[in-house]
């Protein structure tokens, strides 16, 4: 994505910053839901249980992706107060 217009161009920038983020949430759940399925091939489940499995993580990927924006501006504002110094 790019902008043409130098006075659109902040919001071009926070909305690439937003679909970035979102990239990055999209291939961070893809490898949970990766790694999920090898457990469940390593560990033998049963249906039932592979199926609960699932069920469970995508749960998990559902709460995450509701509060992800909430998470991503709180670390962004603790990230920026200053540290103490340590001795």
């Amino acid at each position: 994505m790019t902008c043409r217009n130098a006075k659109r161009g902040a919001v071009c920038d926070q909305r690439m910053r937003q679909s970035d983020a979102k990239e990055r949430l999209d291939t961070l759940l893809a490898l949970d839901r990766m790694m999920v399925e090898v457990s469940m091939h390593v560990y033998d489940l049963s249906e039932a249980d592979r199926l609960l499995m699932r069920k469970q993580n995508r749960r998990l990927h559902r709460l995450f992706r509701r509060h992800f924006p909430r998470l991503r501006e709180a670390v962004s504002v603790l990230s920026q107060i200053p540290q103490p110094e340590q001795a």
